[in-house]
């Protein structure tokens, strides 16, 4: 998913989306809930990185949210 840039360098590009993002209810290990709009996520070692699309040459992620591994329920991927 990610490109070989770090995701928030390029913020200021962040101008328009390649296409509609998505609302995604996110469990939490409490039983708490959040909400995220994301396009997809990868787990980075102990932090999962849920990330948004943008259009450039190439198109390129910004992140959305970043949130530890062990805040979600066990067997999250």
């Amino acid at each position: 998913m990610k490109t070989d840039e770090p995701a928030n360098n390029r913020l200021s590009e962040a101008l328009e989306l390649v296409s509609e993002p998505q609302l995604w209810d996110i469990d939490l290990r409490d039983g708490s809930q959040i909400t995220v709009i994301t396009h997809g996520y990868s787990v980075e070692g102990d932090v999962v990185v849920f990330s948004l699309l943008f259009r450039g040459k190439p198109n390129f992620f910004v992140d959305s949210l970043r949130i530890p591994l062990a805040l979600l329920p066990d067997g999250f991927s």
